[in-house]
Order: structure tokens, then sequence, then C-alpha cells
């Protein structure tokens, strides 16, 4: 039994060589690797590029008073954009879900079909902002309403809003 202990004890007292071994030779890219290895990668890039500028392009929503956006019906086609006006008094009528009314500012009218909520405040002859496309025929249709209420909204868009009132107090 000593003869065991004695190669256990001499086994241990013998360091273990742990140093890493490179056994697989090193391979150098070709030049015909590093060019494909560079278009992936410039492919990457570009459809990453892509999908950046296409998002921020259509997450931005334009703003034209109603007499621009009439003149611009067929440059603006179907696409979103948001709307100021004011709502010609006697002309607002509800049909199920939806309120039907006109928009009025600097003499153009524009016909709006709403959809969606209706803000509390919303009364003919006050100046509103649509969000939503025209449709075919001309008809403005909306699916979001804004209401001008705040101070922020008045810092940011003094002249617009001085412009809607002195519209506004014209067409009543």
């Amino acid at each position: 039994m000593s003869d065991a202990l004695d190669d256990i004890e001499s086994a241990d007292s013998t360091p273990l060589d742990l140093t890493p071994r490179d056994t697989a030779p090193r391979r150098r890219a070709s030049g015909r690797q590093r060019w494909i290895g560079l278009a992936v990668l410039i492919a990457v890039v570009g459809g990453l590029g892509l999908v950046l500028f296409e998002g921020l392009t259509s997450a931005s929503v334009y703003f034209y008073n109603v007499d621009e956006a009439v003149s611009k019906k067929e440059e603006l086609g179907t696409t979103r954009f948001r709307i100021q006006g004011n709502v010609i008094a006697g002309s607002v009528r509800h049909d199920g879900d939806r309120m039907i009314f006109d928009l009025k500012y600097h003499g153009v009218k524009v016909h709006v079909v709403h959809s969606g909520d209706v803000p509390d405040l919303f009364k003919p002859a006050i100046p509103v902002v649509l969000e939503g496309k025209f449709s075919n025929g001309g008809v403005y249709r909306s699916d979001r309403m804004l209401l001008r209420h705040d101070a922020t909204y008045d810092e940011k868009n003094q002249g617009r809003n001085r412009d809607a009132q002195k519209d506004a107090k014209q067409s009543t």
C-alpha cells in the first residue's frame, strides 16, 4: 500500500504544463474573401440606412392651412398631413360614429369626414387641427383632432393662432 501512496505523491509533485497550444495553422483571408466581407458590410449598412430613411419620412406629418392644402391637393395625393382651419357654423352633423363638417381658412373651404375621438371643447367657429388625408372626390378624411388649448401650443404657433382667430371672426 505504501508503494501506491509513493506513486500518488510523486505524481502530485510534478507540475502540469497548462500552456495553450496553437494546433491549427493560421490562414490569411484572400483578397476575394476580403471583398466579399466588405460587400456584405456595405449591403447591411445600406439596408439599415434605407430602413431609417423610410421610417423617418413616413413618420413626419406635414402641416397646412386649408387654403394651402386645397391648392396642393394633387401634389399631396393620399399622404397623411395635418390641416388647420375653422369649423363653419351650421355645417356640423353626426353620421353614426363619424362627424361631418366643413373647414374654412382664408376663404377656402374643404369638406371633412372625421372618425375618431372629438375633444370636449370642439365647437363651430374655432380653429382645429386635423390629421388625415384626402380621399377620392377631395374630401378630407381625418382620424385625429387637436384643439388649441395650452400655452405651449400658443408659444410655438403664435402666427398661426393669430391668423386662425382673425379668419374665424371673418367666417362668422
